[in-house]
Protein backbone atom coordinates (compact mmCIF):
# COMPACT_ATOMS: atom_id res chain seq x y z
CA UNK A 1 0.00 0.00 0.00
CA UNK A 2 1.57 3.74 -0.78
CA UNK A 3 1.87 6.41 2.01
CA UNK A 4 -0.27 7.97 0.12
CA UNK A 5 -3.08 5.41 0.36
CA UNK A 6 -2.21 4.99 3.81
CA UNK A 7 -2.76 8.20 5.07
CA UNK A 8 -6.15 8.51 3.44
CA UNK A 9 -6.90 5.19 5.27
CA UNK A 10 -6.09 6.31 8.55
CA UNK A 11 -7.57 9.69 8.47
CA UNK A 12 -10.85 7.87 6.84
CA UNK A 13 -10.70 5.91 10.12
CA UNK A 14 -10.61 8.67 12.12
CA UNK A 15 -13.00 10.35 10.62
CA UNK A 16 -15.60 7.62 10.72
CA UNK A 17 -14.78 7.71 14.30
CA UNK A 18 -15.19 11.41 14.96
CA UNK A 19 -18.92 11.32 13.05
CA UNK A 20 -20.60 8.77 15.55
CA UNK A 21 -22.24 10.52 18.07
CA UNK A 22 -24.10 8.22 20.09
CA UNK A 23 -24.02 4.18 21.12
CA UNK A 24 -26.60 2.78 19.17
CA UNK A 25 -27.94 -0.65 21.21
CA UNK A 26 -27.25 -2.99 23.74
CA UNK A 27 -24.43 -4.94 21.77
CA UNK A 28 -22.50 -1.71 21.94
CA UNK A 29 -22.34 -1.75 17.84
CA UNK A 30 -20.53 1.50 16.69
CA UNK A 31 -22.69 1.90 13.66
CA UNK A 32 -26.55 1.04 13.01
CA UNK A 33 -26.95 -2.48 10.98
CA UNK A 34 -29.23 -1.17 8.61
CA UNK A 35 -31.33 2.41 8.49
CA UNK A 36 -34.71 3.43 6.62
CA UNK A 37 -35.04 7.13 5.63
CA UNK A 38 -38.23 8.78 5.40
CA UNK A 39 -38.98 12.52 4.54
CA UNK A 40 -41.19 15.22 3.18
CA UNK A 41 -44.24 13.48 4.73
CA UNK A 42 -46.07 17.04 5.87
CA UNK A 43 -48.44 15.99 8.08
CA UNK A 44 -49.88 12.95 5.80
CA UNK A 45 -51.60 10.43 8.28
CA UNK A 46 -52.35 7.94 5.60
CA UNK A 47 -49.01 7.94 3.81
CA UNK A 48 -47.45 7.75 7.06
CA UNK A 49 -49.68 4.78 8.01
CA UNK A 50 -48.62 3.03 4.46
CA UNK A 51 -45.07 3.67 4.87
CA UNK A 52 -44.68 2.14 8.01
CA UNK A 53 -47.30 -0.69 6.93
CA UNK A 54 -44.79 -1.31 4.39
CA UNK A 55 -41.46 -0.73 6.17
CA UNK A 56 -39.05 -3.52 6.45
CA UNK A 57 -37.71 -1.25 9.53
CA UNK A 58 -40.70 -0.10 11.27
CA UNK A 59 -44.06 -1.65 11.93
CA UNK A 60 -47.63 -1.15 14.29
CA UNK A 61 -47.82 -2.07 17.73
CA UNK A 62 -51.84 -1.53 18.62
CA UNK A 63 -52.57 -0.24 22.25
CA UNK A 64 -55.22 1.84 23.83
CA UNK A 65 -55.72 5.40 22.98
CA UNK A 66 -54.22 7.54 25.86
CA UNK A 67 -56.51 10.90 26.66
CA UNK A 68 -54.42 11.69 29.94
CA UNK A 69 -56.58 14.34 31.94
CA UNK A 70 -58.15 15.67 28.90
CA UNK A 71 -62.03 15.36 28.66
CA UNK A 72 -65.26 17.19 27.24
CA UNK A 73 -64.53 20.78 27.54
CA UNK A 74 -60.67 20.17 28.33
CA UNK A 75 -58.65 20.23 24.67
CA UNK A 76 -55.12 19.30 23.98
CA UNK A 77 -53.97 22.21 22.16
CA UNK A 78 -50.50 21.07 20.38
CA UNK A 79 -48.72 21.04 23.78
CA UNK A 80 -46.01 17.81 24.10
CA UNK A 81 -47.67 15.69 26.59
CA UNK A 82 -46.72 12.11 26.91
CA UNK A 83 -49.89 10.79 28.18
CA UNK A 84 -51.77 12.16 25.55
CA UNK A 85 -51.86 9.41 22.80
CA UNK A 86 -55.24 9.52 21.55
CA UNK A 87 -54.20 6.83 18.74
CA UNK A 88 -54.83 2.79 18.67
CA UNK A 89 -51.35 1.86 17.41
CA UNK A 90 -47.52 3.25 17.78
CA UNK A 91 -44.93 2.86 15.93
CA UNK A 92 -42.32 0.41 16.91
CA UNK A 93 -39.20 -0.86 15.24
CA UNK A 94 -39.65 -4.55 13.54
CA UNK A 95 -36.06 -6.03 15.13
CA UNK A 96 -36.53 -4.77 18.59
CA UNK A 97 -38.52 -8.30 19.46
CA UNK A 98 -35.33 -10.30 18.29
CA UNK A 99 -32.53 -8.28 20.20
CA UNK A 100 -30.68 -7.39 17.09
CA UNK A 101 -31.99 -3.68 17.96
CA UNK A 102 -29.96 -1.96 15.63
CA UNK A 103 -32.02 -0.37 12.85
CA UNK A 104 -32.29 3.25 13.29
CA UNK A 105 -35.05 5.87 11.44
CA UNK A 106 -33.76 9.42 9.88
CA UNK A 107 -36.31 11.59 9.15
CA UNK A 108 -35.82 13.67 6.73
CA UNK A 109 -37.80 17.21 7.83
CA UNK A 110 -40.80 18.63 6.35
CA UNK A 111 -43.38 17.10 8.94
CA UNK A 112 -46.55 19.25 8.70
CA UNK A 113 -48.69 21.40 6.63
CA UNK A 114 -50.47 19.97 3.81
CA UNK A 115 -51.88 16.19 4.93
CA UNK A 116 -54.42 16.98 7.55
CA UNK A 117 -52.65 14.89 10.46
CA UNK A 118 -49.94 16.90 11.64
CA UNK A 119 -50.32 15.99 15.16
CA UNK A 120 -50.80 12.46 14.43
CA UNK A 121 -47.60 12.36 12.64
CA UNK A 122 -45.58 14.59 15.22
CA UNK A 123 -46.66 12.48 18.04
CA UNK A 124 -46.08 9.17 16.46
CA UNK A 125 -42.32 9.96 15.67
CA UNK A 126 -42.28 11.79 18.72
CA UNK A 127 -43.33 8.82 20.85
CA UNK A 128 -40.57 6.66 18.59
CA UNK A 129 -38.09 8.74 19.84
CA UNK A 130 -38.98 9.04 23.40
CA UNK A 131 -38.50 5.21 23.55
CA UNK A 132 -35.40 5.19 21.52
CA UNK A 133 -33.49 8.14 21.56
CA UNK A 134 -30.29 6.38 19.89
CA UNK A 135 -32.16 5.19 16.87
CA UNK A 136 -34.31 8.02 15.70
CA UNK A 137 -33.12 10.97 14.12
CA UNK A 138 -34.48 14.32 12.79
CA UNK A 139 -33.39 16.84 9.90
CA UNK A 140 -34.94 20.05 9.95
CA UNK A 141 -36.97 21.30 6.75
CA UNK A 142 -37.86 24.44 5.38
CA UNK A 143 -41.67 23.67 6.62
CA UNK A 144 -40.25 23.23 10.27
CA UNK A 145 -38.57 26.23 11.05
CA UNK A 146 -40.56 28.69 9.23
CA UNK A 147 -42.90 27.85 12.69
CA UNK A 148 -40.59 30.03 14.45
CA UNK A 149 -42.51 32.33 12.75
CA UNK A 150 -45.57 31.44 14.79
CA UNK A 151 -44.54 33.47 18.22
CA UNK A 152 -42.65 36.38 16.06
CA UNK A 153 -45.64 37.31 14.23
CA UNK A 154 -48.76 36.15 16.77
CA UNK A 155 -47.83 36.24 20.04
CA UNK A 156 -47.27 33.34 22.74
CA UNK A 157 -51.00 34.16 24.05
CA UNK A 158 -54.32 34.62 22.37
CA UNK A 159 -54.17 38.15 21.43
CA UNK A 160 -57.49 39.11 19.89
CA UNK A 161 -56.34 42.56 18.36
CA UNK A 162 -52.56 42.59 16.32
CA UNK A 163 -50.02 45.82 15.48
CA UNK A 164 -49.49 46.47 11.97
CA UNK A 165 -47.79 43.83 10.18
CA UNK A 166 -45.42 45.38 7.14
CA UNK A 167 -45.55 42.71 4.71
CA UNK A 168 -42.68 40.08 3.91
CA UNK A 169 -39.50 40.43 1.95
CA UNK A 170 -40.11 37.78 -0.44
CA UNK A 171 -43.17 39.26 -1.62
CA UNK A 172 -41.78 42.40 -2.34
CA UNK A 173 -42.38 43.81 -5.64
CA UNK A 174 -45.41 41.33 -6.63
CA UNK A 175 -47.90 43.38 -5.31
CA UNK A 176 -49.76 40.58 -3.89
CA UNK A 177 -51.26 40.40 -0.16
CA UNK A 178 -48.33 41.77 1.96
CA UNK A 179 -45.68 43.32 -0.33
CA UNK A 180 -43.94 45.81 2.03
CA UNK A 181 -43.68 48.09 -1.01
CA UNK A 182 -46.83 48.42 -1.79
CA UNK A 183 -49.58 50.06 0.90
CA UNK A 184 -52.39 49.04 -0.93
CA UNK A 185 -51.82 45.31 -0.90
CA UNK A 186 -51.01 45.46 3.17
CA UNK A 187 -54.51 45.26 4.30
CA UNK A 188 -53.62 42.00 5.80
CA UNK A 189 -51.72 44.32 8.35
CA UNK A 190 -54.34 46.70 9.53
CA UNK A 191 -54.19 47.36 13.52
CA UNK A 192 -57.87 45.74 13.89
CA UNK A 193 -56.67 42.35 12.33
CA UNK A 194 -57.32 38.93 14.96
CA UNK A 195 -54.74 36.51 15.51
CA UNK A 196 -56.79 34.23 12.77
CA UNK A 197 -57.04 36.40 10.60
CA UNK A 198 -53.17 36.83 10.64
CA UNK A 199 -52.61 33.32 10.97
CA UNK A 200 -55.12 32.15 7.87
CA UNK A 201 -52.72 34.86 6.25
CA UNK A 202 -49.60 33.56 7.01
CA UNK A 203 -50.27 30.21 6.31
CA UNK A 204 -51.97 30.47 2.81
CA UNK A 205 -49.72 33.46 1.53
CA UNK A 206 -46.26 32.83 3.18
CA UNK A 207 -45.69 29.79 4.14
CA UNK A 208 -47.13 27.31 0.79
CA UNK A 209 -50.07 25.70 2.89
CA UNK A 210 -53.44 27.16 1.67
CA UNK A 211 -55.31 24.79 3.05
CA UNK A 212 -53.77 24.16 6.45
CA UNK A 213 -56.21 26.17 8.83
CA UNK A 214 -59.35 24.25 7.50
CA UNK A 215 -56.76 20.71 7.66
CA UNK A 216 -56.28 21.77 11.06
CA UNK A 217 -59.74 22.32 12.48
CA UNK A 218 -60.54 18.86 11.07
CA UNK A 219 -58.08 17.23 12.72
CA UNK A 220 -59.14 18.98 16.12
CA UNK A 221 -62.46 17.86 15.28
CA UNK A 222 -61.31 14.04 14.75
CA UNK A 223 -59.87 14.16 18.40
CA UNK A 224 -62.70 15.75 20.41
CA UNK A 225 -64.92 12.90 19.11
CA UNK A 226 -62.14 10.30 19.81
CA UNK A 227 -62.21 11.82 23.51
CA UNK A 228 -65.83 11.54 23.75
CA UNK A 229 -66.32 8.27 22.32
CA UNK A 230 -63.35 6.41 23.63
CA UNK A 231 -61.61 5.80 20.62
CA UNK A 232 -58.68 6.84 18.57
CA UNK A 233 -58.32 9.98 16.52
CA UNK A 234 -57.05 8.94 13.42
CA UNK A 235 -59.78 6.50 12.62
CA UNK A 236 -62.73 8.34 13.95
CA UNK A 237 -64.94 9.24 11.09
CA UNK A 238 -66.41 12.90 10.17
CA UNK A 239 -69.10 13.89 12.30
CA UNK A 240 -72.96 13.43 9.80
CA UNK A 241 -76.01 14.20 10.64
CA UNK A 242 -77.02 11.35 12.19
CA UNK A 243 -74.94 12.53 15.20
CA UNK A 244 -76.16 16.35 15.68
CA UNK A 245 -75.49 16.40 19.64
CA UNK A 246 -71.87 15.33 19.19
CA UNK A 247 -70.75 16.96 16.58
CA UNK A 248 -72.08 20.36 18.28
CA UNK A 249 -69.73 19.41 20.95
CA UNK A 250 -66.81 18.82 18.55
CA UNK A 251 -67.20 21.77 16.75
CA UNK A 252 -63.39 23.75 16.51
CA UNK A 253 -63.82 27.23 15.70
CA UNK A 254 -61.26 29.93 14.28
CA UNK A 255 -60.01 30.80 17.54
CA UNK A 256 -59.32 27.25 18.60
CA UNK A 257 -57.58 26.26 15.61
CA UNK A 258 -55.29 29.58 15.98
CA UNK A 259 -54.83 28.83 19.66
CA UNK A 260 -53.74 24.91 18.56
CA UNK A 261 -51.16 26.89 16.37
CA UNK A 262 -49.61 29.06 19.03
CA UNK A 263 -49.68 26.24 21.87
CA UNK A 264 -48.06 23.72 19.34
CA UNK A 265 -45.54 26.14 18.28
CA UNK A 266 -45.14 27.26 21.77
CA UNK A 267 -40.89 27.51 21.80
CA UNK A 268 -41.03 25.59 25.04
CA UNK A 269 -43.69 23.44 25.59
CA UNK A 270 -45.38 22.85 22.16
CA UNK A 271 -44.85 19.66 19.70
CA UNK A 272 -43.19 21.49 17.45
CA UNK A 273 -40.46 22.57 19.73
CA UNK A 274 -39.73 18.71 20.79
CA UNK A 275 -39.37 18.12 17.45
CA UNK A 276 -37.00 21.01 16.53
CA UNK A 277 -35.02 20.86 19.69
CA UNK A 278 -34.19 17.18 18.68
CA UNK A 279 -33.53 17.97 15.00
CA UNK A 280 -30.11 18.79 13.19
CA UNK A 281 -29.34 20.56 9.79
CA UNK A 282 -27.07 17.13 8.70
CA UNK A 283 -26.62 14.08 10.03
CA UNK A 284 -23.51 11.80 8.64
CA UNK A 285 -23.09 7.70 10.02
CA UNK A 286 -20.55 6.08 8.30
CA UNK A 287 -19.95 7.01 4.82
CA UNK A 288 -23.68 8.26 4.66
CA UNK A 289 -24.95 11.94 4.88
CA UNK A 290 -28.97 12.92 5.48
CA UNK A 291 -29.87 16.65 5.03
CA UNK A 292 -33.16 17.96 3.91
CA UNK A 293 -32.00 19.96 0.60
CA UNK A 294 -28.97 19.81 -1.31
CA UNK A 295 -25.25 21.13 -0.43
CA UNK A 296 -24.50 24.66 -1.82
CA UNK A 297 -21.43 25.17 -3.37
CA UNK A 298 -18.27 24.34 -1.98
CA UNK A 299 -14.69 25.45 -2.91
CA UNK A 300 -11.81 23.59 -1.51
CA UNK A 301 -11.89 24.76 2.33
CA UNK A 302 -14.88 27.12 1.90
CA UNK A 303 -17.98 25.48 3.79
CA UNK A 304 -20.61 28.39 3.63
CA UNK A 305 -21.77 29.96 6.65
CA UNK A 306 -23.83 32.45 5.18
CA UNK A 307 -24.88 34.35 8.49
CA UNK A 308 -20.89 35.04 9.30
CA UNK A 309 -19.46 38.02 6.99
CA UNK A 310 -17.63 36.40 3.95
CA UNK A 311 -14.41 38.58 4.51
CA UNK A 312 -13.59 37.09 8.31
CA UNK A 313 -11.00 34.70 6.97
CA UNK A 314 -10.85 33.01 10.28
CA UNK A 315 -13.44 31.05 9.10
CA UNK A 316 -12.48 27.79 7.76
CA UNK A 317 -13.42 24.34 7.80
CA UNK A 318 -10.62 21.46 6.75
CA UNK A 319 -13.13 19.02 6.41
CA UNK A 320 -16.93 18.02 5.94
CA UNK A 321 -17.62 16.88 9.50
CA UNK A 322 -16.47 20.39 10.86
CA UNK A 323 -18.60 22.17 8.99
CA UNK A 324 -21.35 19.98 9.72
CA UNK A 325 -20.40 20.32 13.46
CA UNK A 326 -20.78 24.09 12.83
CA UNK A 327 -23.93 23.95 11.33
CA UNK A 328 -25.36 21.50 13.74
CA UNK A 329 -24.02 24.32 16.87
CA UNK A 330 -25.83 27.20 14.89
CA UNK A 331 -29.08 25.60 14.68
CA UNK A 332 -29.06 24.21 18.25
CA UNK A 333 -28.38 27.58 19.75
CA UNK A 334 -30.64 29.33 17.64
CA UNK A 335 -33.23 27.25 18.95
CA UNK A 336 -32.35 27.73 22.64
CA UNK A 337 -32.46 31.84 21.92
CA UNK A 338 -35.80 31.09 20.39
CA UNK A 339 -36.57 29.00 23.70
CA UNK A 340 -35.41 31.65 25.50
CA UNK A 341 -37.52 34.30 23.42
CA UNK A 342 -40.70 32.80 23.85
CA UNK A 343 -40.27 32.72 28.25
CA UNK A 344 -39.92 36.51 28.02
CA UNK A 345 -43.53 36.74 26.61
CA UNK A 346 -43.03 40.04 25.32
CA UNK A 347 -46.23 42.18 23.82
CA UNK A 348 -46.33 42.63 19.89
CA UNK A 349 -47.05 46.25 20.73
CA UNK A 350 -43.67 46.53 22.58
CA UNK A 351 -41.42 44.52 20.26
CA UNK A 352 -39.54 46.27 17.32
CA UNK A 353 -40.82 44.56 13.97
CA UNK A 354 -41.02 41.60 12.68
CA UNK A 355 -38.16 39.33 10.79
CA UNK A 356 -40.11 38.67 7.96
CA UNK A 357 -40.39 42.06 6.94
CA UNK A 358 -36.69 42.83 6.34
CA UNK A 359 -35.57 38.93 6.32
CA UNK A 360 -31.58 38.45 6.46
CA UNK A 361 -29.15 37.35 8.63
CA UNK A 362 -28.40 39.83 11.44
CA UNK A 363 -31.39 41.20 11.78
CA UNK A 364 -32.61 43.67 13.95
CA UNK A 365 -35.74 43.08 15.24
CA UNK A 366 -36.92 41.57 18.62
CA UNK A 367 -37.06 38.12 17.63
CA UNK A 368 -34.89 38.32 14.24
CA UNK A 369 -31.44 39.44 16.70
CA UNK A 370 -32.02 35.88 18.57
CA UNK A 371 -33.46 33.38 16.27
CA UNK A 372 -33.47 35.42 12.85
CA UNK A 373 -30.80 33.59 11.26
CA UNK A 374 -32.31 30.43 11.47
CA UNK A 375 -35.21 31.56 9.31
CA UNK A 376 -33.00 32.70 6.99
CA UNK A 377 -31.04 29.61 6.51
CA UNK A 378 -34.43 27.80 5.87
CA UNK A 379 -35.21 29.81 3.38
CA UNK A 380 -34.93 30.37 -0.83
CA UNK A 381 -33.35 33.55 -1.53
CA UNK A 382 -31.67 36.42 0.79
CA UNK A 383 -33.53 39.63 0.39
CA UNK A 384 -31.58 41.32 -2.33
CA UNK A 385 -32.85 37.89 -4.06
CA UNK A 386 -29.63 36.48 -4.64
CA UNK A 387 -29.70 32.21 -3.50
CA UNK A 388 -29.71 31.64 -0.15
CA UNK A 389 -26.11 29.26 0.62
CA UNK A 390 -28.49 26.47 2.54
CA UNK A 391 -28.19 23.04 2.97
CA UNK A 392 -32.32 23.07 3.55
CA UNK A 393 -33.53 24.79 0.55
CA UNK A 394 -30.89 23.92 -2.17
CA UNK A 395 -31.89 21.35 -4.66
CA UNK A 396 -29.92 18.62 -6.80
CA UNK A 397 -32.38 19.15 -9.17
CA UNK A 398 -32.98 22.16 -11.86
CA UNK A 399 -36.49 22.39 -13.67
CA UNK A 400 -37.39 18.98 -12.55
CA UNK A 401 -34.18 17.09 -13.86
CA UNK A 402 -31.21 16.36 -11.90
CA UNK A 403 -28.35 19.37 -12.34
CA UNK A 404 -25.92 18.67 -15.06
CA UNK A 405 -22.76 20.24 -13.21
CA UNK A 406 -23.54 17.71 -9.86
CA UNK A 407 -20.74 14.93 -10.33
CA UNK A 408 -18.02 18.33 -11.78
CA UNK A 409 -18.87 19.67 -8.35
CA UNK A 410 -19.14 17.42 -5.98
CA UNK A 411 -17.58 13.73 -6.78
CA UNK A 412 -14.10 15.33 -5.56
CA UNK A 413 -16.01 15.84 -2.20
CA UNK A 414 -17.30 12.64 -2.24
CA UNK A 415 -14.17 10.73 -2.56
CA UNK A 416 -11.88 13.30 -0.40
CA UNK A 417 -14.22 12.90 2.84
CA UNK A 418 -14.85 8.85 1.94
CA UNK A 419 -18.63 9.60 1.22
CA UNK A 420 -20.84 7.42 -0.63
CA UNK A 421 -24.36 8.15 -0.41
CA UNK A 422 -26.27 11.46 -0.11
CA UNK A 423 -30.10 11.15 0.87
CA UNK A 424 -32.50 14.15 0.82
CA UNK A 425 -35.70 15.24 0.30
CA UNK A 426 -37.01 18.77 -0.41
CA UNK A 427 -37.96 18.93 -4.15
CA UNK A 428 -40.92 16.60 -5.30
CA UNK A 429 -39.61 14.25 -7.92
CA UNK A 430 -42.05 12.06 -8.73
CA UNK A 431 -43.32 8.42 -7.47
CA UNK A 432 -40.29 7.08 -6.53
CA UNK A 433 -36.91 8.39 -5.64
CA UNK A 434 -34.64 9.88 -8.32
CA UNK A 435 -31.16 8.33 -8.00
CA UNK A 436 -28.39 10.14 -9.54
CA UNK A 437 -25.12 8.03 -9.75
CA UNK A 438 -21.42 9.41 -10.17
CA UNK A 439 -19.05 6.52 -10.56
CA UNK A 440 -20.84 4.46 -7.45
CA UNK A 441 -21.10 7.22 -5.32
CA UNK A 442 -24.69 7.99 -5.13
CA UNK A 443 -27.06 11.13 -4.55
CA UNK A 444 -30.80 10.14 -3.96
CA UNK A 445 -33.24 12.68 -3.16
CA UNK A 446 -36.43 11.12 -2.06
CA UNK A 447 -39.25 13.42 -1.86
CA UNK A 448 -42.42 11.66 -3.62
CA UNK A 449 -45.27 14.15 -2.21
CA UNK A 450 -46.77 15.30 -5.82
CA UNK A 451 -46.76 11.32 -6.57
CA UNK A 452 -50.50 11.55 -7.56
CA UNK A 453 -49.71 13.75 -10.07
CA UNK A 454 -47.32 12.02 -12.14
CA UNK A 455 -47.94 11.48 -15.58
CA UNK A 456 -48.07 8.08 -17.22
CA UNK A 457 -46.97 8.00 -20.75
CA UNK A 458 -46.38 5.81 -23.77
CA UNK A 459 -44.63 5.95 -26.64
CA UNK A 460 -44.96 4.82 -30.27
CA UNK A 461 -41.68 2.70 -30.66
CA UNK A 462 -41.84 0.63 -27.48
CA UNK A 463 -45.40 1.00 -26.11
CA UNK A 464 -44.41 -0.28 -23.35
CA UNK A 465 -46.46 1.63 -20.60
CA UNK A 466 -49.79 1.04 -22.13
CA UNK A 467 -51.37 -0.75 -19.86
CA UNK A 468 -49.93 1.83 -17.16
CA UNK A 469 -52.50 4.76 -15.49
CA UNK A 470 -51.87 6.98 -12.62
CA UNK A 471 -54.59 6.79 -10.18
CA UNK A 472 -54.19 10.40 -9.22
CA UNK A 473 -54.86 12.25 -5.99
CA UNK A 474 -57.83 10.24 -5.12
CA UNK A 475 -59.60 11.65 -2.19
CA UNK A 476 -56.42 12.91 -0.33
CA UNK A 477 -56.36 16.90 0.08
CA UNK A 478 -52.55 17.19 -1.04
CA UNK A 479 -50.05 15.63 -4.12
CA UNK A 480 -49.81 12.24 -2.35
CA UNK A 481 -52.32 9.75 -3.88
CA UNK A 482 -53.72 7.23 -2.25
CA UNK A 483 -51.01 4.27 -2.78
CA UNK A 484 -47.82 5.19 -3.62
CA UNK A 485 -45.01 5.05 -1.36
CA UNK A 486 -41.57 4.78 -1.26
CA UNK A 487 -39.01 3.00 1.40
CA UNK A 488 -34.79 3.61 1.05
CA UNK A 489 -33.27 0.97 3.08
CA UNK A 490 -29.62 1.20 4.02
CA UNK A 491 -27.38 -1.05 4.99
CA UNK A 492 -24.06 -0.82 7.02
CA UNK A 493 -20.92 -2.26 8.03
CA UNK A 494 -21.24 -1.80 12.39
CA UNK A 495 -17.80 -1.46 12.92
CA UNK A 496 -16.18 0.78 10.00
CA UNK A 497 -19.48 2.44 9.03
CA UNK A 498 -19.16 1.81 5.71
CA UNK A 499 -22.16 1.70 3.38
CA UNK A 500 -22.53 -2.04 2.31
CA UNK A 501 -26.56 -1.96 0.53
CA UNK A 502 -28.36 0.63 -0.60
CA UNK A 503 -32.21 -0.51 -1.99
CA UNK A 504 -35.32 0.74 -2.84
CA UNK A 505 -39.14 -0.57 -2.37
CA UNK A 506 -42.62 0.81 -2.99
CA UNK A 507 -45.73 1.32 -4.70
CA UNK A 508 -45.51 3.66 -8.11
CA UNK A 509 -48.25 5.75 -8.68
CA UNK A 510 -50.55 3.37 -10.82
CA UNK A 511 -50.55 0.37 -7.87
CA UNK A 512 -47.81 -1.76 -9.50
CA UNK A 513 -45.07 -2.81 -6.83
CA UNK A 514 -41.56 -3.05 -7.43
CA UNK A 515 -38.27 -3.41 -5.39
CA UNK A 516 -34.69 -2.31 -6.12
CA UNK A 517 -31.62 -5.05 -6.23
CA UNK A 518 -28.51 -3.65 -4.13
CA UNK A 519 -27.46 -0.61 -5.86
CA UNK A 520 -24.16 -1.01 -5.02
CA UNK A 521 -22.97 -4.17 -6.61
CA UNK A 522 -21.02 -2.98 -9.15
CA UNK A 523 -21.15 -6.74 -10.29
CA UNK A 524 -25.24 -6.43 -11.05
CA UNK A 525 -24.89 -5.14 -14.83
CA UNK A 526 -28.58 -4.28 -14.71
CA UNK A 527 -27.39 -1.24 -12.10
CA UNK A 528 -25.33 0.18 -15.22
CA UNK A 529 -27.78 2.19 -16.45
CA UNK A 530 -29.37 2.91 -13.32
CA UNK A 531 -29.22 6.82 -11.96
CA UNK A 532 -27.98 8.20 -15.43
CA UNK A 533 -29.82 9.69 -18.20
CA UNK A 534 -30.63 7.36 -21.24
CA UNK A 535 -29.32 9.01 -24.45
CA UNK A 536 -30.99 7.96 -27.27
CA UNK A 537 -34.40 7.47 -26.15
CA UNK A 538 -37.20 8.31 -28.85
CA UNK A 539 -40.37 10.17 -26.96
CA UNK A 540 -42.43 10.77 -29.10
CA UNK A 541 -45.30 10.72 -26.68
CA UNK A 542 -47.29 13.66 -28.43
CA UNK A 543 -49.64 14.16 -24.82
CA UNK A 544 -46.20 15.01 -23.13
CA UNK A 545 -44.47 17.81 -25.60
CA UNK A 546 -43.14 19.57 -21.89
CA UNK A 547 -40.41 16.64 -22.38
CA UNK A 548 -40.45 16.60 -25.80
CA UNK A 549 -36.66 16.80 -26.35
CA UNK A 550 -35.57 15.68 -22.74
CA UNK A 551 -32.97 13.13 -21.75
CA UNK A 552 -35.39 10.69 -19.77
CA UNK A 553 -33.75 9.45 -16.40
CA UNK A 554 -33.29 5.67 -15.70
CA UNK A 555 -34.81 5.33 -12.08
CA UNK A 556 -34.90 1.39 -10.94
CA UNK A 557 -36.01 -2.17 -12.35
CA UNK A 558 -39.22 -3.10 -12.41
CA UNK A 559 -39.91 -7.00 -12.69
CA UNK A 560 -37.54 -8.34 -14.66
CA UNK A 561 -37.57 -7.32 -17.56
CA UNK A 562 -38.36 -3.62 -17.46
CA UNK A 563 -37.12 -0.62 -16.26
CA UNK A 564 -38.99 2.93 -15.33
CA UNK A 565 -37.78 6.14 -16.93
CA UNK A 566 -38.56 9.58 -15.70
CA UNK A 567 -38.80 12.77 -17.07
CA UNK A 568 -39.55 16.32 -15.20
CA UNK A 569 -40.31 19.97 -16.01
CA UNK A 570 -40.68 22.69 -12.68
CA UNK A 571 -42.71 19.75 -10.34
CA UNK A 572 -44.37 17.75 -13.45
CA UNK A 573 -42.88 14.36 -13.88
CA UNK A 574 -43.59 12.08 -16.84
CA UNK A 575 -43.12 8.07 -16.25
CA UNK A 576 -42.52 5.15 -18.85
CA UNK A 577 -41.60 1.73 -19.13
CA UNK A 578 -38.40 0.40 -21.75
CA UNK A 579 -37.97 -3.27 -21.79
CA UNK A 580 -34.46 -4.52 -20.70
CA UNK A 581 -33.70 -5.81 -24.07
CA UNK A 582 -33.97 -1.84 -25.77
CA UNK A 583 -32.17 -0.66 -22.69
CA UNK A 584 -29.44 -3.10 -23.45
CA UNK A 585 -29.35 -2.05 -26.74
CA UNK A 586 -28.85 1.51 -26.55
Amino acid sequence: MSAALQRYSITLRLRFRYIHTSSLSKNNAKFPSSITFLTDVEGDGHYFDRFVHNSKILGFSYINPKFGTYNKGGWNFGKHDPEYFPYDKEVVFLDDSINNNNSMLVYGGDIWDKGGADFYVIRQLLSLHRRFPNRVHFIMGNRDINKLRIVDELGCDETKRLPKHKGVYWLRGTGLPGDPENPECSDIATTTETTAERLKWMLRSTMGSPNAFELRRQELRKERLAIMNGQSAFSTKECSEQMPIICDGAKVSDDEVTKSYLQSCDPNSGLMSRYLSNAKLMIRFGSVLFLHGALPTIEGDSFPLPWIDPSDNNVRHHSLTEWLGDLNKFASDQITSWKQFGKTNQSLDTRKGFWATDGGYSNTSSGGKLFGNLLQYGMNTLPDKSKNQSVVYNSWMRDGMPRKDLESKFRKLFIKEGLRLILSGHQPIGDAPWPIQFQNEWILPCDTSFSGDVHWSKTDKYNSSAEKIGLGRGLRPNGRGEVAFSETLIKCCQETGMLKSLKIHGCLSDGSKYETNNLLDVNDEDNQHIGRPLVGFAYTDKGAIDVKDTDFWVKAKIGQSKYLLSAGKGFHVWNTLIGRKELKGM
